[in-house]
């Protein structure tokens, strides 16, 4: 099984967003952490969740296209539209500021410490250190977004610990305790994915990253608002809402293209929005 394991650098989970985090998790009640059991049953729910979730299609998805949004108080903040070139690795971010900032960057030639691409901002080229700078952004971008969006797909990435957590689980969820190797910028994140039953699909994830304290109460956001995406090889099922005490992390706008404009990876302005 392949699934996202194109490139251990994929293995990075959210990082942007910890004061967001930090806010929801006011409120939250988690169940007691149980004692970890049996990594092969870790395994086959694993596995059919990624089924449940179309990894076979995903794969030969050619383009993807999202926003990523923060939902609270009554408003919706829109923190960049994204498209994926899948086949190619170049990925577009538009970013909703005055600047009009266009990043494009190649993450099938990048890593954290070397990122390539162009940037944009009122349709002109960026270069030097302004450039290297928002390059770098436009890749955590790209690392935080897709993970809020394909977490389910990526329990097998290389450097990935799965085990089951036999007490935690209740009637209508089997829970994944997911830990890191020496993969990524923060290793030290755990997260627990709550998978339904009977769709197999992630109903909830629950996360304690490195930068909380030790004893912090893990952030949980529940995945609803699934779409349907139509790929060559079948069906992807992704989830557009993530939602989590008084706010709600948006993966929306969420489809499939089969074609985009010859310079969708190209242009110096914005078109996302359109």
């Amino acid at each position: 099984m392949s699934g996202l394991r194109t490139s251990a650098r994929l293995a990075v989970r959210p990082f942007l967003l910890v004061s967001l985090m930090l806010l929801v998790t006011a409120g939250l009640t988690m169940p007691a952490i149980a004692q970890d059991t049996d990594a092969s049953k870790a395994d086959t729910i694993a596995q059919r969740m990624v089924e449940a979730h179309g990894i076979e299609a995903w794969e030969t998805l050619p383009y993807l296209r999202f926003d990523f949004a923060v939902e609270g108080g009554g408003q919706t903040q829109l923190v960049a539209r994204n498209l994926w070139n899948r086949q190619t690795g170049a990925y577009r971010i538009e970013l909703p500021d005055t600047a009009q900032t266009v990043m494009i960057v190649q993450t099938n030639a990048s890593s954290p410490g070397n990122v390539t691409g162009t940037v944009y901002q009122g349709g002109e080229e960026v270069s030097g250190e302004e450039k290297a700078s928002l390059l770098q952004t436009g890749y955590q971008r790209f690392i935080n977004d897709t993970y809020w969006l394909l977490a389910p797909l990526k329990v097998f990435d290389e450097g990935v610990n799965r085990s089951y957590v036999a007490d935690s689980s209740q009637a209508g969820h089997d829970v994944i305790h997911l830990t890191f190797g020496d993969v990524g910028l923060t290793p030290d994140d755990e997260y627990w994915l709550y998978v339904n039953k009977e769709t197999g699909l992630l109903d909830r994830w629950a996360f304690r990253l490195q930068s909380m304290a030790d004893d912090a109460t893990p952030a949980s956001f529940d995945w609803t608002g699934y779409v349907t995406l139509s790929a060559p090889g079948g069906e992807v099922r992704l989830a557009e809402r993530h939602e989590g005490g008084q706010r709600a992390i948006l993966t929306n706008e969420l489809r499939a293209p089969t074609e985009v404009p010859d310079d969708a990876f190209t242009s110096p302005t914005p078109m996302l929005g359109e």
